[in-house]
């Protein structure tokens, strides 16, 4: 046992995750993820612009119901990118570089063909995919240019989010926010040209989309000739089922949140148009979720992301008063930072809502009074995503699946399914706030035990090294 604790100090004095203030790891690793995932942000936010003045009420009403495409995207990512580099970080904590190495070789073969089949299966169904996403026959012909366009795009995109992963667990956070910050200007440049040059439509943001997502692709090349211990062997090109098996089990959560997210939002199209709804309000809620609640939930995952390779770390090197310290800190912090962010889109509402509903005034209204119920909560509901993040670094994707689960498919669909029978439109806009209570109060519940849970392995350990000590004490020996 004390061979084991001296290789955990080892372990934290070779690298940054165990040595470091849990406060400047946080933020720094939080920030790097942040600066790419802000300037991604950025290119959502001209997206926005140039769809809502350039195309319209119908090219808006068309990304609302096919950017949901974009939370299966990020599902898949989570999947295998952050369930992958997960399970390798854990390996890297224990000192076990070459199974690190070989998980990232398997992870990065089966998602690229796994995408690629994907892709395939999306093109030979578009209409039923659109239609089952609640569009309506005015929005088909824009909605297949789009679709089409994501299907390329997929591969891409989730190959190179599994590169982007362990890129950040390689310890090159700043690399990896470079594959982000690139692409994001030049496809604002990509996407004015399409929609006010050659007049493309809505399906410009889905090349701007896909070319921002997929250039971190690139990152594989970096990963295979640079300086890092992440190299595809001619031996790794075969798939390993037990290491895809124990990566999606870790990264499960990280798949059904955004699915989960993409189920409420296609329930959510649906119930507009059941429920006396027009293009109108689709696409104030295209704006609504697609653009303003994405850019919050971009914070909320740069927090993840930042926790995640640092929790990952300390929990595998036995160092939980490092964990417990970065999840009060995570906790806090993030939703600070959120609330902030909510209380400044109040505040200036109305000239949020008008950059992207350009010089219409009845579709600025409606999504004036959509946002003010829709992000009442926000703030709320970003801490069970912190918390699902932490869950899953630390390899307990039960509860985090419980945990993440909770706000979309459980309380959000039960509340969509319940309140617009008594308030009809205004309560498909009061089911988001209310899960994000519901699933606040939930998180709590998980954390306080996990707290528990850690400070007991800690006491264990304490109580282990003195044990040990006292061993090697003659004296105590004896008298033993």
């Amino acid at each position: 046992m004390e061979a084991i604790m001296d290789r955990n100090l080892k372990l934290g004095e070779e690298s940054e995750f165990g040595n470091k203030s849990i406060l400047g790891l946080f933020w720094k690793y939080s920030l790097f993820a942040l600066l790419g995932l802000m300037c991604q942000c950025i290119q959502v936010v001209f997206d926005g612009y140039f769809i809502g003045n350039g195309v319209g009420e119908i090219g808006l009403a068309v990304i609302s119901v096919s950017s949901v495409l974009w939370q299966f995207a990020l599902g898949i990512c989570g999947l295998l990118g952050i369930g992958g580099s997960t399970l390798a970080a854990i390996k890297l904590g224990g000192g076990d570089k070459e199974a690190a190495r070989l998980i990232y070789g398997t992870i990065t073969i089966f998602s690229f063909i796994l995408s690629v089949i994907i892709a395939a299966v999306i093109c030979f169904n578009l209409d039923a995919i659109l239609i089952g996403m609640g569009a309506t026959p005015e929005l088909l012909p824009d909605g297949r240019v789009y679709v089409i366009i994501f299907a390329i795009s997929f591969p891409f995109v989730v190959t190179g989010s599994t590169a982007y992963y362990f890129t950040r667990l390689a310890e090159k956070p700043f690399i990896a926010a470079l594959v982000y910050v690139i692409p994001a200007f030049l496809a604002i440049a990509i996407e004015y040209h399409l929609i006010f040059n050659v007049g493309m439509g809505a399906g410009a943001s889905s090349v701007a989309g896909g070319f921002c997502a997929g250039f971190c692709f690139f990152l594989l090349p970096y990963l295979q000739f640079g300086k890092t211990i992440f190299k595809i062997r001619r031996s790794d090109f075969r798939i390993d089922i037990k290491i895809v098996w124990e990566s999606c089990k870790i990264g499960f959560v990280m798949f059904i949140l955004p699915v989960s997210i993409m189920g409420a939002v296609i329930l959510t199209n649906n119930l507009i148009t059941q429920y006396g709804g027009t293009e109108t309000h689709l696409a104030a809620f295209g704006i609504a979720a697609g653009y303003i609640v994405y850019i919050l939930s971009i914070v909320t995952t740069a927090f993840i992301t930042g926790i995640a390779p640092i929790a990952s770390y300390n929990y595998g090197a036995k160092l939980y008063k490092r964990v417990m310290s970065l999840i009060r800190i995570g906790v806090v912090q993030s939703s600070v930072v959120i609330a902030a962010a909510v209380i400044l889109v109040y505040i200036f509402v109305e000239p949020v809502v008008g950059f992207f509903t350009g010089p219409d005034p009845v579709l600025q209204e409606t999504t004036v009074g959509v946002l003010q119920i829709f992000l009442l909560l926000t703030a709320f509901g970003n801490v069970p995503q912190i918390a699902s993040g932490y869950f899953l670094a630390v390899d307990r994707p039960g509860i985090a699946i419980l945990n993440g689960v909770a706000r979309m498919s459980v309380f959000a669909i039960a509340l969509l399914l319940v309140l617009p029978g008594f308030f009809g439109l205004k309560g498909i806009w009061m089911a988001q706030p209310g899960a994000d209570a519901l699933s606040f109060i939930l998180a709590l519940v998980f954390l306080f035990s996990e707290f528990k849970r850690l400070k007991k392995l800690d006491q264990a350990m304490d109580e282990t090294r003195s044990g040990s000590f006292d061993i090697m004490d003659p004296e105590i020996e004896m008298q033993r």
